[in-house]
């Protein structure tokens, strides 16, 4: 079991085993041992847990690590923004796959489930949506046609997505949306205007990198 919380200078990972109540001391003297295929951790002074069947929680490891914090979205799935902490170098942390409880500026955001066994180098975990960034993705009538030639039809769609900042500060925000790819060697499809976005013509996934200045708004 992980928790993350953050303060204001960097996030604290805390990482724990099952318990009477979280200790609001200083956590036990552990030792922590890393050999080839595993990591223990020793407890070294005995801990005492009461015979009561009640789950205890004993913290066992502290670590504090800087992280970058970035919002995304993916407003033709939800229309809602997700921030993110991005952790470098997590490999160096001994963190364990489980479940995380999630702590933002103190305050208890949810669960999630840390999830360490992956080879990029960034590891990053959900710290929830954020109600003051607004996004929306509706379809333009306007720019939607079809036309038919002899036995060729074209379809033409055009989406506009719509990012507001209520902020009092600049955010960083990716945002992601996706173009049909065809499995039909007769049927082709071409993006006619990305407004900047960075294409993957084998997923049709299309990303922006945007910065959004304090109650601006953005639309692509």
């Amino acid at each position: 079991s992980s928790t993350l919380e953050k303060r204001s200078d960097a996030p604290v990972m805390k990482e724990m085993v099952e318990s009477d109540k979280v200790m609001e001391t200083a956590p036990v003297i552990v030792e922590k041992q890393v050999g080839e295929t595993t990591i223990t951790f020793d407890i070294a002074v005995p801990y005492t847990i009461p015979s009561d069947a009640k789950v205890q929680t004993v913290e066992i490891q502290r670590i504090t690590t800087p992280a970058e914090y970035k919002y995304v979205t993916l407003p033709k799935l939800s229309q809602l923004a997700y921030l993110t902490a991005n952790i470098s170098d997590w490999a160096k942390l001994s963190l364990q796959t489980g479940e995380a409880t999630l702590y933002f500026e103190n305050s208890f955001v949810g669960k999630s489930t840390l999830n360490v066994n992956q080879l990029k180098d960034t590891l990053t975990i959900s710290l929830g949506t954020d109600n003051s960034i607004l996004v929306k993705r509706e379809k333009r009538k306007d720019f939607t046609s079809r036309k038919v030639i002899g036995s060729n039809r074209t379809d033409t769609y055009s989406y506009l997505i719509t990012i507001r900042n209520n902020k009092s500060n600049t955010v960083n925000i990716t945002l992601n949306d996706q173009i049909p790819v065809s499995s039909n060697s007769s049927i082709s499809v071409d993006a006619i205007e990305l407004s900047g976005g960075k294409l993957n013509p084998q997923t049709g996934e299309v990303k922006w990198d945007l910065e959004i200045k304090q109650q601006e708004t953005r639309q692509i």
